[in-house]
């Protein structure tokens, strides 16, 4: 599914606002049916996989999985809790370490960073309903809300890395006719993004700081 997710958001997101807007259009446009192409490929790849056996075998699996284990939740809520609580506790407090490296973090630290957060938003989710007081399911809800934020904010930047090969590529490859073109093309949507990555970072800081100031669970 990334491949298709990223050429769809690289041709909706970044080649489509500089086909329109730029005083040449022969590179955004040249660029977009480029792009449109390889995207209506990866698109018929997905869905390929999407309707293989294979995949419709992990349905059935995890379905079948569902219902067999309705009824045997013997384990008592209290131990499931506890458990929760610590393993949120944990995942926390590497958030926080992790956090006062932000600024210099590789961008392969930073995915790897953004990973370990969506973790921690999906885990506060899932255990919700093991916390009953109204201060811990507060707690649980900005956890989550700063969390996603934080997630959002370097997965745009995440995008970014992923944008900037693809823009070379593009400028790299092109048919002589067009690679003056082209290269202008993927100029102006790599200078976009190093305008925008900044207020990324520094919402990303933002929602950690916001993070930190959490009581903690259980």
């Amino acid at each position: 599914m990334a491949p298709a997710r990223e050429l769809d958001v690289f041709l909706q997101e970044k080649i489509g606002p500089v086909a329109r807007e730029i005083i040449s259009q022969r590179g955004g446009k040249a660029i977009a049916r480029e792009f449109a192409d390889k995207r209506a490929e990866a698109l018929e790849r997905a869905r390929k996989a999407v309707n293989s056996p294979r995949c419709r075998a992990l349905l059935v699996d995890v379905l079948a999985w569902i219902h067999t284990q309705r009824g045997h939740t013997d384990v008592a809520d209290s131990e499931l809790g506890e458990f929760a609580a610590k393993l949120l506790d944990r995942r926390m407090r590497k958030a926080h370490k992790d956090a006062e490296k932000l600024q210099e973090m590789t961008a392969t630290e930073r995915h790897k960073f953004r990973i370990r957060m969506k973790k921690l938003r999906y885990a506060a989710e899932f255990f919700e309903s093991l916390f009953r007081s109204k201060r811990e399911r507060k707690a649980l809800a900005c956890l989550s809300k700063h969390a996603k934020k934080i997630q959002d904010a370097l997965g745009s930047l995440n995008d970014f890395i992923a944008d900037r090969k693809l823009a070379a590529d593009a400028a790299l490859h092109a048919p002589p006719q067009d690679r003056r073109a082209r290269a202008f093309a993927s100029g102006i949507i790599v200078g976009r993004e190093d305008e925008q990555a900044k207020p990324l970072m520094k919402a990303a800081a933002k929602e950690l700081r916001a993070l930190r100031h959490l009581s903690a669970l259980g």
